[in-house]
C-alpha cells in the first residue's frame, strides 16, 4: 500500500495525475495533495506536511505533471523497497556528485535514467530518455548517489530518520539532491528501470536553481565529492574542473557580475582537488566568457575597470 504525496499548483493537472495513478498503480493507495497554488509552502515543507498525513508505509513523492505508462507499477515499488538496504528509488539519477555546484548528475558519465520526456516546443516530439553507466548490467535497479525529484519513493522508517530540509531549501530546487545525500548516508539510493513514466515539464536552470545548487555544496562540503563507485584521483580532478567550466558558464548566463563570479570561483576552487594550472586557466576563461556578453562588447571600457579592481 502506497501513500502518494503531491505538492499541487494546478487542480486540472493534479486531476490528470490522479486519473493516471488510479488506472495503473494496481495496489491500494491514497493521494495526499498539498494545495500550493499560491506557493504558501516550499516543496520540502509541503512534502513533510504530506508525509505526516500518510497512512501507509511506502511514501511516493511526485510532481503532478507526470503520467504512468507501466501497469502495476505499485507492486514494483513495493518489491524494490522490500530490501532493508534500499532507502530511496527514482527514475533518473547520477552515480557521482561533485563538490562544485551542479545538478544531480555528473558531467563525466551518462548516468542512469528511464523515462519519457515531453517538451514545451510543439515541434519537438517526446523522447525516451534511457541511459546507464553499466549497460552490461541488466538488473532492474541500479545504485546511484542522487536522484531527480520528479518521482521518488521511500519507506516510512527511512523518512522517520531523514526528512526534507525545509529550513535550508525553502523553494522548489535542490531538495532532491539534498534528500538523496541524506538517505545515501544510511541506505542505498537507486534508479529503477521497470517503471516508465511520461514527464511533461522541463527543468528550469535559472538563477534560483544556481543559488540552491550552491546551498547543497555548502551544506555537504565535508562529504562531497561523493560517488557510488571508486573513482581515481585523476578522474576526480577531471570532474571538478569539468564541472567548474559548467558552473562558470551558468554564472555568466544568469547575469552574475564579474566580481561575484570571481569570488565564487575562488570559493569552490580551493578544495580537495585544487591545481594551480587549472585554476589559472579557468580564471582566464572567466574573463573571456564574460567579455562575450553583449554589454561588454558595447562598452569595452567596463572590462578594463573590472579587471583593474
Amino acid at each position: 500500500m502506497i501513500s502518494i504525496i503531491i505538492c499541487s499548483a494546478n487542480k486540472g493537472v493534479l486531476d490528470n495525475a490522479v486519473k493516471s495513478i488510479t488506472g495503473t498503480i494496481g495496489v491500494p493507495f491514497e493521494v495526499i495533495s498539498i494545495e500550493n497554488s499560491t506557493r504558501k509552502y516550499g516543496i520540502c515543507a509541503a512534502y513533510n506536511l504530506g508525509a505526516a498525513k500518510a497512512n501507509y508505509d511506502i511514501l511516493c513523492f511526485m510532481h503532478e505533471d507526470i503520467s504512468f505508462d507501466t501497469i502495476g507499477w505499485g507492486q514494483k515499488v513495493m518489491d524494490h523497497l522490500k530490501s532493508p538496504a534500499v532507502g530511496l528509488i527514482g527514475l533518473a539519477g547520477g552515480d557521482s556528485k561533485s563538490l562544485v555546484p551542479s545538478p544531480w548528475a555528473s558531467l563525466m558519465c551518462f548516468n542512469e535514467g528511464n523515462f519519457i520526456q515531453h517538451y514545451k516546443d510543439p515541434a519537438k516530439p517526446p523522447k525516451r530518455i534511457y541511459g546507464t553507466c553499466s549497460p552490461e548490467d541488466l538488473s532492474a535497479i541500479k545504485r546511484v548517489i542522487c536522484i531527480d525529484g520528479f518521482w521518488m519513493c521511500t519507506r516510512r522508517d527511512v523518512f522517520a530518520k531523514y526528512r526534507f530540509d525545509e529550513k535550508t531549501f525553502t523553494g522548489f530546487h535542490a531538495y532532491d539532491i539534498d534528500y538523496s545525500l541524506q538517505v545515501a548516508g544510511g541506505y542505498k539510493v537507486a534508479v529503477v528501470f521497470d517503471i516508465l513514466v511520461h514527464h511533461y515539464s522541463e527543468g528550469k536552470f535559472d538563477r534560483t536553481w544556481l543559488e540552491n545548487a550552491m546551498l547543497v555544496s555548502d551544506k555537504w562540503q565535508r562529504v562531497l565529492p561523493a560517488a557510488v563507485h571508486t573513482i581515481s584521483k585523476e578522474k576526480l580532478v577531471e570532474e571538478q574542473w569539468t564541472t567548474m567550466r559548467s558552473f562558470i558558464d551558468k554564472m555568466v548566463e544568469v547575469g552574475y557580475s564579474l566580481p561575484v563570479i570571481c569570488r565564487l570561483y575562488v570559493k569552490y576552487s580551493f578544495k580537495k582537488h585544487f591545481y594551480w594550472k587549472h585554476f589559472l586557466y579557468f580564471f582566464r576563461y572567466i574573463f573571456l566568457e564574460y567579455l562575450k556578453k553583449e554589454e561588454w562588447r558595447k562598452e569595452p571600457g567596463k572590462f578594463k575597470k573590472a579587471a583593474d579592481r
